[in-house]
C-alpha cells in the first residue's frame, strides 16, 4: 500500500490483524449469524498489502466457523457446512473486491474507500444469494433482512475504521503510521 507500511516492523505487521482477530473472537460470541464479514474484508482490503489482507480475512472466516461449530452450537450438517464455506468465499470475493476499488495508494480516499465497502457489500450478497438458489432459502435475501446485515456490517465498519485511526495514531510503533486520508 505504502513504502511506511512496508517498513513496518513485524510487531507492527501483525499488531492490526491480531486486532481484528480479537475483534472477530467478540463479534462471532456476541452475534454469531450477524459477523460483519463484508467490514471485516474492507477494512483489511484499505490497510494491508494484499497477501496479508487475504491471510486476515481467511483466519477470521476460519476462527467465526471453529467458534461457531465449537462452542456456539451449529448444525454439523451439509447444509451448515456449505454456508460456512460460502461465507469464506463471500468474504475473500468482497475483500478482492474491495481492493480492486481501492488500489495501491499512499493515502486513503474517503470516497474509494466508501464505494469499496458498498461494492463489497452487493459482491458479497451477489454471492451468499448464488447459493441459495441452490440450496434454497432465497426468502432471506428479503430488503428488511439485507437492511438489516448492511446497517450492521456498516457500524462495524466505521468502528473498525475509526479503531484502526484511533491506534495507528497512538501507537504509531505498533500499529504502523496513521495512513493520510482525502476526501474524494
Amino acid at each position: 500500500m505504502t513504502d511506511e507500511i512496508t517498513a513496518q516492523s513485524e510487531a507492527a505487521r501483525f499488531a492490526w490483524p491480531v486486532t481484528l482477530a480479537l475483534a472477530t473472537v467478540g463479534g462471532s460470541l456476541a452475534a454469531a449469524c450477524m459477523m460483519p464479514f463484508v467490514a471485516l474484508a474492507i477494512v483489511t482490503a484499505a490497510t494491508m498489502h494484499r497477501s496479508l489482507a487475504l491471510a486476515t480475512i481467511l483466519a477470521i472466516w476460519a476462527t467465526n466457523q471453529v467458534l461457531g461449530f465449537t462452542v456456539l452450537g451449529y448444525p454439523h450438517t451439509g447444509y451448515a457446512f456449505a454456508w460456512g464455506g460460502a461465507l469464506g468465499i463471500a468474504s475473500v470475493l468482497a475483500m478482492l473486491a474491495g481492493a480492486a476499488v481501492m488500489g495501491e495508494r499512499d493515502e486513503l480516499s474517503s470516497f474509494r474507500t466508501l464505494s469499496a465497502f458498498l461494492i463489497g457489500f452487493f459482491v458479497y450478497e451477489a454471492a451468499l444469494f448464488g447459493l441459495t438458489l441452490v440450496v434454497g432459502g432465497t426468502e432471506t435475501f428479503a430488503m428488511p433482512i439485507v437492511g438489516q446485515i448492511f446497517a450492521n456490517d456498516a457500524l462495524w465498519f466505521a468502528g473498525l475504521s475509526g479503531a484502526y485511526w484511533i491506534l495507528t495514531s497512538t501507537a504509531p510503533k505498533l500499529f504502523g503510521p496513521t495512513p493520510r486520508l482525502r476526501l474524494a
